[in-house]
């Protein structure tokens, strides 16, 4: 599925990009409220294909504490912002509205996948083979350039931090050898050993 890319400024938007029916873009928005009302609309529609919880979606300059919100400013630049007791904790630019969608649904599927890797655990693998993969999956329904971005920021985290497949087996392993007596220090030892 394809989004419209409006102009850099915001003001216009782009209809030779906008395909399958997603958007019926007006030519001038009259208003930031009105440009606000298209990325909603966007938005809804894009969270309808994934049923993505309502609680996920961003607020639209109307910024709630720890919730992720849109802000549109006076020159048109986009942002993504999430603020804690008054304090900013995020904050995003998007060139248009394709990348601003792009960061949306980046955060939506995230944890979307956090909350389905906790209802289907496998202590054999790293959780975040699980969320990965589900959250590929989930950005392959909306947008496959989205998916492939999100697929390359995946692989640099992981070669950053690579997969771990034996915590589970380590964390078993480690309470077995607590539960049998061994030291703290000992039993860590041991599980080092087994699963380095």
């Amino acid at each position: 599925m394809s989004i419209c890319k409006g102009q850099r400024d915001l003001k216009f938007c782009d209809k030779d990009k906008c395909v399958n029916g997603l958007c019926n873009c007006p030519t001038v928005f009259k208003s930031m409220n009105e440009k606000l009302n298209h990325i909603k609309s966007h938005v809804d529609k894009l969270a309808k294909v994934i049923n993505a919880p309502e609680n996920l979606l961003p607020t639209y300059s109307n910024s709630k504490d720890a919730h992720p919100n849109i802000e549109i400013s006076d020159s048109g630049l986009l942002s993504y912002e999430i603020y804690e007791r008054g304090q900013q904790i995020k904050m995003e630019y998007a060139h248009d509205t394709d990348h601003l969608l792009y960061i949306i649904f980046r955060d939506v599927t995230s944890m979307m996948a956090l909350d389905y890797s906790l209802k289907h655990p496998n202590p054999n693998i790293d959780r975040r083979r699980i969320e990965y993969n589900y959250q590929l999956e989930l950005f392959g329904k909306l947008n496959k350039d989205w998916q492939q971005k999100e697929r390359q920021r995946q692989e640099a985290i992981v070669m950053q931090f690579p997969f771990n497949d034996y915590e589970g087996k380590r964390q078993t392993y480690f309470r077995e050898l607590l539960g049998n007596g061994f030291l703290y220090n000992e039993a860590l030892e041991k599980v080092n050993e087994k699963f380095p």
